[in-house]
C-alpha cells in the first residue's frame, strides 16, 4: 500500500505539473478570436470559462504556480501532507467548474482521478486530521446560564438571517424594479425627422436586473447607459442621460405596446418636433 501511495504521489505530481505548465506556456486559458466575436449569450460554458480565467494573466499564472508548488510538495514524504492540503481544494474547484460549465469530459475524468488519488495519499493522516479538526476543538470548559445560551444561539441565527434578508432585499427591491418594457428591443423603424440624426440606437435594453437602467446600443457597437422611468397608467416614459443621476433628458413622451411591438412617441433630445421610434422585442 505504501508503494501504491508513493506511485500515486508521483503520478499526481506529473499531472498537476502538466496542467500548471500548460497555463504558464499558454496552452490553457487562451481564447479564439472567433469566440470573442460572439455575443456573450451565445458563448459556450467551455469558452466562457477559458476567457474568464485567461482574462487576468496574473491570476492564471497564480493558479499555475499553486499547482506546480503542490506537485513539488508531493514529491517528498515530509511535505506530502502540505501538498495534499494545497491541491485538494484547487482540484475540487476544477471538478465543479468542469461539471457545471461543461468544460470537457476528459479533463473532468482526470481531475476526478487526481482528487481521489489525493484522498488515498491522505489516508494515513486521517486520524491526525480528525483529531486536529474535530477532537481538539473543545467545547467551553463550563456551561453557561440558560439565558446566555439562548442569547448566543439567537445571535448566531441573526448572523445567518440578516445577510440572507439583506441580499434578498437588494436583489428583489433595490436591483430590480420590474416594468412592462423589461427586455431587449430592436429598433425597426424611425420617423422621417430621425433618418439622418446621429445617436439613434439600433437596440434598446430595458434591464430587468438593474432598476431604472436602459442601455442604448449604438450602430457603431458602443453602449450608453441611461436612466428611465415610466408611468404604466398614463403610458408615459422619460429617459435621462445618466443612470440614477438623471442629468439632461434624452427622451420624453409616451409608449404604446402591443405584443412584441413597442412604439415610443415624443421629444428626443435636440429635436424640435415629435419623433416616433418603433421597436420589436426579441425572444
Amino acid at each position: 500500500m505504501k508503494l501504491t501511495r508513493k506511485i500515486l504521489r508521483y503520478v499526481v505530481a506529473f499531472l498537476v505539473f502538466t496542467y500548471g505548465f500548460a497555463k504558464l506556456n499558454g496552452s490553457q486559458f487562451t481564447i479564439l478570436d472567433s469566440e470573442l466575436d460572439k455575443p456573450m449569450g451565445q458563448v459556450s460554458g467551455f469558452w466562457l470559462t477559458w476567457y474568464y480565467f485567461g482574462y487576468s494573466k496574473f491570476y492564471g499564472n497564480l493558479i499555475a504556480l499553486a499547482q506546480i508548488l503542490g506537485g513539488v510538495l508531493l514529491m517528498f514524504r515530509r511535505t506530502t501532507l502540505l501538498g495534499c492540503c494545497l491541491l485538494l481544494p484547487i482540484i475540487a474547484n476544477i471538478i465543479l467548474v468542469d461539471v457545471f460549465y461543461a468544460v470537457d469530459l476528459g479533463a473532468l475524468l482526470v481531475a476526478v482521478f487526481i482528487e481521489v488519488a489525493l484522498l488515498v495519499i491522505l489516508k494515513p493522516y486521517a486520524n491526525e486530521l480528525y483529531e486536529l479538526f474535530w477532537l481538539k476543538q473543545k467545547p467551553p470548559a463550563k456551561s453557561s446560564p440558560r439565558i446566555a445560551t439562548v442569547g448566543r444561539y439567537a445571535a448566531l441565527i441573526l448572523l445567518i438571517a440578516l445577510p440572507a434578508i439583506f441580499t434578498y432585499w437588494v436583489a428583489n427591491y433595490n436591483n430590480r424594479f420590474p416594468t412592462l418594457l423589461d427586455g431587449t428591443w430592436d429598433v425597426v423603424e424611425v420617423s422621417s425627422n430621425l433618418q439622418s440624426t446621429p445617436g439613434i440606437p439600433s437596440v434598446i435594453f430595458f434591464e430587468r436586473n438593474r432598476a431604472h437602467l436602459c442601455v442604448f446600443k449604438q450602430r457603431d457597437g458602443s453602449y450608453d447607459w441611461h436612466h428611465f422611468e415610466l408611468n404604466p397608467e398614463a403610458r408615459t416614459i422619460t429617459v435621462w442621460q445618466r443612470w440614477l443621476q438623471k442629468g439632461t433628458k434624452v427622451f420624453d413622451g409616451q409608449f404604446e405596446m402591443s405584443g412584441a411591438r413597442l412604439v415610443l412617441s415624443g421629444k428626443l433630445a435636440n429635436q424640435g418636433e415629435d419623433s416616433v421610434i418603433t421597436l420589436r422585442k426579441r425572444g
